[in-house]
């Protein structure tokens, strides 16, 4: 199993941030590869549809624990990178009333481990640029 992690911190504050990942929906607001995205249901047991770069991207929504900011989604349909059975983490730490950390990790295992440091490296790319588009796109719309 592998995994790659990223921790920024946006400064805006938890509760805003949370009230933008919770849902699960339009990520491509403020997560700039993707390009669009709808959600099929709500909440837990949700589907997802993404697409980046031309190819969609399945998802389920797994886990929206309000209490702990936590929210976790499972990529069913993907061709991207050469992984599989991907959990991905995004988790919500208040840092101050204006500040918080974003964790954002995946868990999967490789198709073809040779490729594993343009995935690790494309992987920490993304995450650092949907956490800087999460506190931009909170700033932006007035949600802070």
């Amino acid at each position: 199993m592998k995994a790659v992690v990223v921790s920024q911190r946006i400064p805006i504050s938890a509760q805003t941030a949370w009230n933008i990942v919770r849902t699960g929906d339009r990520l491509n607001r403020w997560m700039p590869v993707v390009t669009s995205c709808r959600l099929e249901g709500s909440g837990v047991g949700a589907r997802r549809v993404c697409t980046i770069n031309g190819q969609d991207l399945g998802e389920s929504l797994e886990t929206v624990d309000d209490a702990n900011r936590l929210f976790q989604y499972r990529i069913h349909v993907q061709n991207l990178m050469p992984v599989r059975d991907a959990l991905g983490t995004i988790h919500l730490t208040a840092i101050g009333p204006t500040e918080t950390e974003v964790l954002w990790m995946m868990n999967f295992e490789m198709t073809d481990e040779k490729a594993w440091p343009a995935v690790q490296e494309s992987m920490a790319g993304l995450y650092q640029a949907g956490i800087t588009g999460l506190g931009a796109f909170a700033l932006g719309s007035g949600a802070a």
